[in-house]
């Protein structure tokens, strides 16, 4: 009697953080167990964005503080930044990039009503859970590359060096090492 073995298929490698923790796929479920169900809309290093679908009314009404709270802030640190980048006595003067950097980082740190910005490493330990995580992607198997062989190099079985009183011994050596003994000494140079 033949047993067939079962068929495996090697299981899916997911794309990890720093610390080592599965990264949630964007557009993916998440549940927390206090804000309910949400949807995973971006992530931004280590940091995720996600939107919950429907608040309770205190919930709701938290999260809508906070976020209030936070464009307050960010509004006031971003005026506070475009002032420095005009004043002449301040070293953030002319660096727009910088500047502009600086104010893209404070806007990816804002939300709206109904959105939380969740650490990656720590959602789960807080009580998040996700329904499907990002894949790594699938590395290419490279080719080996043959090993070509070096060609053997003939070597001269006895090496005549030829000499010339008349020419000077660094010439004479280099003719010997150009052109072994095919020179003839003493030849009248063209």
């Amino acid at each position: 009697m033949t047993t067939l073995s079962p068929i495996t298929s090697p299981s899916p490698a997911f794309a990890l953080s720093a610390n080592g923790v599965r990264i949630p796929k964007r557009g993916t479920i998440a549940c927390h167990p206090a804000l309910g169900f949400g949807e995973v809309v971006s992530r931004s290093g280590s940091r995720l964005r996600i939107k919950i679908d429907n608040a309770d009314g205190d919930v709701f009404q938290t999260l809508r503080d906070r976020a209030a709270a936070r464009s307050a802030g960010a509004e006031i640190e971003i005026s506070g930044l475009e002032r420095e980048r005009e004043d002449m006595e301040s070293p953030l003067n002319g660096a727009k990039a910088l500047v502009d950097g600086m104010i893209e980082s404070i806007i990816g740190r804002t939300t709206s009503a109904g959105e939380v910005i969740v650490n990656i490493d720590d959602a789960e330990a807080f009580g998040w859970e996700f329904d499907e995580f990002a894949l790594a992607p699938v590395k290419k198997a490279k080719a080996k590359k043959s090993v070509i062989p070096k060609p053997v190099v003939a070597r001269p079985v006895e090496a005549v060096e030829l000499e010339d009183n008349t020419r000077p011994d660094w010439l004479v050596a280099e003719m010997n090492a150009c052109f072994g003994d095919t020179w003839t000494p003493g030849q009248a140079q063209n």
